[in-house]
């Protein structure tokens, strides 16, 4: 039995499956099997593939038998995995050649982690965006930082981690949502009280182009990630508890204050910058001054929904010296 089995969904990929799999077939660790999975591919992307296997016994072709999509294929890959650790990789992507040696080698020196990344780069990346999204999910390295930050965007780079089967299988696998569906699956884990590392190389070359699913599915974007927010953060027992205030309110503080009162979680208040919303009601909760901050609703979790720069930081500084403690009464959405 291997030790690490590697998950590859792919469909329409031949342009870019020659590299993946080239990257897979140089990894230094060599106890591995790849399970690739056709997600009803019409390109040369199934032949590509079957050739690769034809000389390496250690890859498997499946094919998604689901109905479509990436997440049948990732459960059809999942399920059939030998090895208790899962290495996700895209078809577009190329992975370090020690990236597997690198993650393995944490699981021994840190036994206590269920899942683990590492630091990305970009190939081909489209404009500014992706850039800072990178430089962000790159920062965050400890499992502390990379579960406080689940809510704000994706914490951890899908293809670059390497996961526990046992932990995966226990919360039920992927799963078809309305919003992204390696997102779910980290709040899901994290929910369950799993712990997410990363390591400090760089394991993997991340594609950036237009026809990726976060460019052009709705379920990523920010409507579905709002509603994937409230829909976490309304089971959490300290927000079914108390009730939230939420600091901003703008566009994404009410979109949340919406979504949150569809879920039956109290919202006792917003406080914002803006003169000209100070004083109003917003789905009937106050509108106060940043200056009256600490002074109110003090028993409820607080939640930062301010979306201009620097507004992040503004926040969890007043919220460090009001006492609030991150992941606990205290968490950044944006």
């Amino acid at each position: 039995m291997p030790r690490i089995s590697i998950v590859m969904p792919y469909r329409n990929a031949a342009k870019t499956l020659p590299a993946a799999l080239a990257s897979v077939k140089e990894q230094t660790f060599t106890d591995w099997e790849l399970l690739a999975v056709d997600d009803r591919s019409n390109d040369d992307s199934a032949e590509i593939v079957r050739n690769f296997a034809a000389s390496d016994p250690r890859v498997k072709c499946f094919t998604n038998d689901s109905g479509g999509g990436v997440v049948g294929a990732s459960e059809t890959a999942s399920r059939a995995a030998s090895a208790e650790w899962l290495a996700r990789m895209d078809s577009d992507d190329i992975s370090h050649p020690q990236r597997l040696e690198w993650q393995w080698q944490m699981t021994l020196d840190h036994p206590e982690l269920d899942v683990i990344g590492g630091q990305v780069e970009i190939l081909s990346p489209l404009g500014d965006g992706m850039a800072k999204h990178v430089e962000w999910v790159n920062s965050l390295r400890d499992p502390r930082s990379i579960a406080n930050a689940r809510f704000i965007e994706n914490p951890l780079v899908h293809p670059s981690s390497l996961m526990r089967k046992s932990a995966i299988r226990a919360v039920g696998g992927y799963r078809e949502v309305p919003w992204a569906e390696d997102h779910d699956l980290w709040l899901r884990l994290l929910e369950a009280g799993a712990v997410f590392g990363k390591a400090e190389q760089s394991l993997l070359q991340w594609r950036d182009s237009a026809t990726r699913l976060t460019r052009n599915d709705p379920r990523y974007g920010d409507v579905f990630r709002h509603k994937m927010r409230a829909h976490f953060l309304a089971r959490l027992a300290p927000v079914k508890e108390r009730g939230v205030v939420i600091g901003g309110a703008g566009p994404i503080g009410k979109t949340i204050a919406q979504e949150l009162l569809l879920r039956g979680i109290p919202v006792k208040g917003f406080y914002e910058v803006h003169p000209r919303r100070i004083g109003e009601k917003i789905h009937g909760a106050k509108v106060e001054s940043l200056e009256k901050f600490g002074e109110l609703w003090r028993d409820a979790v607080l939640l930062s929904a301010v979306g201009v720069p620097g507004g992040r930081e503004q926040v969890m500084e007043l919220a460090t010296a009001g006492g609030y403690e991150e992941g606990e009464d205290f968490w950044c959405l944006c």
